[in-house]
């Protein structure tokens, strides 16, 4: 059995990888829309220092989206005064054997 993307990826968002530089500091790329699964909920993380943060919102991607640590997720773009902008906080990896997708999890500040 398989099921069409939207079951997975219902939603869509916009991501500007992280670009990590010298001594200046990073900078972004231009955005790109994924396909997406976006859920607002408060979970607690840690951070790449280790550090306990408070995640607001908890994005899933397709694996091969390679969305790096500190990029910039736009998330509700298509809703009218719920479009915001986050900084990813945390990546994680979930991989299945078919049907089911592999993807990225994306915590957000």
């Amino acid at each position: 059995m398989s099921f069409p993307e939207s079951f997975f990826f219902p939603n869509t968002v916009k991501v500007r990888d992280y670009r990590a530089g010298g001594g200046l500091g990073g900078s972004y790329g231009e955005p790109r829309t994924l396909p997406a699964e976006v859920i607002d909920v408060q979970e607690l993380v840690r951070n790449a220092a280790g550090q306990e943060v408070v995640s607001s919102t908890r994005v899933t991607v397709h694996l091969d989206a390679n969305v790096p640590l500190g990029s910039l997720v736009t998330v509700w773009s298509q809703q009218l005064g719920a479009e915001r902008e986050s900084e990813v906080l945390r990546v994680g990896r979930d991989e299945n054997p078919p049907p089911l997708p592999s993807h990225l999890i994306l915590w957000l500040k």
